[in-house]
């Protein structure tokens, strides 16, 4: 990802944090992607904005070979635990990609684009370095009405008084945001779909653990406190406890696929 030594910092906080509790609530997310691409023995697949290597370990469980990068260096270490079989990780950002031209079959890039400097730019590097026919798969939350997460997140938002890079008006995080992106590219997505993701925690500590973990949240607790962040999340996640303890949120994701010039 594009970001400034700051943000990657912020991403490093809670590195355990977001592997532990935070990055498999999109494994739905990731598996329905991978199955469309046919991830698989034969496929080699790079993933930018891998994290700590959810989807990485979903694809190389598949049979594919697998590579990834991500400008948070706690998280690729994370990474190189959970997929010690990966091709490569490596830290870096998403507009200069460390590799040849059409060195994979398919590139995945799940919530991260939004980070980019210049987004059309960045999913150009994408198809750059993938085959002639090869496939393009770039994911991200749902349409605000079908997230009930992202209610808090805009109320963090509207507190802060300037914003992290990816959370302004203009970063590409609706899926017609990015879908537009992906044409600016010159890339036009054949296939799209919903992917019901629903955030489960066992208990409201766990969920404020999990989204405290976040670039967004730790920014937001470095600029407006701790307590004045903790009220926001209170106000949102309390009355989602479910009589179990349990926290659900409920939050639909979706992926545009798109192949390039053979």
């Amino acid at each position: 990802m594009s970001a400034s030594p700051t943000e990657e910092g912020l991403w490093d906080e809670q590195a355990d944090d977001w592997a532990e509790l935070q990055e498999a609530q999109c494994a739905p997310l990731f598996a329905a992607a991978l199955a469309a691409l046919g991830a698989g023995p034969g496929t080699t697949l790079l993933d930018v904005g891998c994290g700590s290597g959810v989807a990485l370990r979903q694809a190389a469980d598949r049979g594919a070979a697998v590579s990834g990068l991500d400008f948070s260096a706690g998280l690729i270490g994370l990474a190189r635990r959970r997929v010690p079989e990966a091709a490569g990780l490596h830290v870096g950002g998403m507009d200069r990609l460390p590799f040849e031209d059409a060195s994979f079959d398919a590139v995945t890039s799940f919530n991260a684009l939004r980070y980019a400097g210049d987004p059309a730019a960045t999913v150009a590097e994408f198809a750059r370095v993938t085959r002639g026919g090869g496939a393009v798969c770039v994911g991200g939350w749902g349409e605000p009405p079908e997230c009930e997460t992202t209610g808090f997140l805009f109320a963090v938002v509207m507190a802060l008084p300037e914003l992290p890079q990816g959370s302004g008006a203009d970063a590409p995080n609706t899926p017609e945001q990015i879908r537009g992106v992906m044409r600016g590219a010159g890339l036009e997505p054949a296939e799209t779909a919903k992917v019901p993701c629903p955030f489960v925690y066992r208990d409201v500590e766990a969920a404020w653990r999990a989204l405290g973990s976040t670039g967004l949240l730790r920014f937001a607790v470095d600029r407006l406190g701790e307590p004045a962040v903790r009220d926001l999340f209170d106000a949102h996640f309390r009355p989602a406890v479910l009589p179990d303890g349990t926290v659900r949120q409920e939050n639909v994701f979706e992926y545009s696929i798109a192949r390039t010039p053979a």
